[in-house]
């Protein structure tokens, strides 16, 4: 490709897919980048934000979705730092979102904008 040739963008193969990148972005966002494309991710994330106690099944009810989909995409977050478990004081599962990684996300890629999420964080 003419433009990869040109050193303007990089291609890389995740999945079956073969994705296109500037080359000005650093290769460490590009599962970041693809994984924001499904726009289920900012809708799980936002979930968690109002209450990490959360369950999987509210979640599922909440955006019309199978839990076993929103888990997946919960294993998929949890293998990018996106998303942690942990237990509380009471000993209850809660997830906490990686606030750090989505602010420096948005320091490169301005969809989704996380902004309103962090907001007073």
């Amino acid at each position: 490709m003419t433009l990869e040739r040109f050193n303007l963008i990089r291609s890389k193969k995740i999945g079956k897919t073969l994705h296109y990148f500037i080359t000005d972005v650093s290769e460490d966002y590009d599962q970041f980048k693809i994984i924001f494309l499904n726009p289920l991710i900012p809708k799980i994330l936002e979930e968690f934000f109002r209450d990490e106690l959360i369950k999987v099944s509210t979640i599922g009810k909440a955006l019309d979705m199978y839990s076993g989909t929103i888990l997946y995409h919960i294993k998929k977050m949890k293998e990018l730092d996106l998303l942690k478990s942990a237990k509380n004081q009471v000993g209850k599962k809660i997830h906490l979102v990686n606030i750090e990684l989505l602010k420096r996300y948005n320091d490169y890629f301005k969809e989704p904008d996380f902004s309103i999420l962090l907001k007073g964080l």
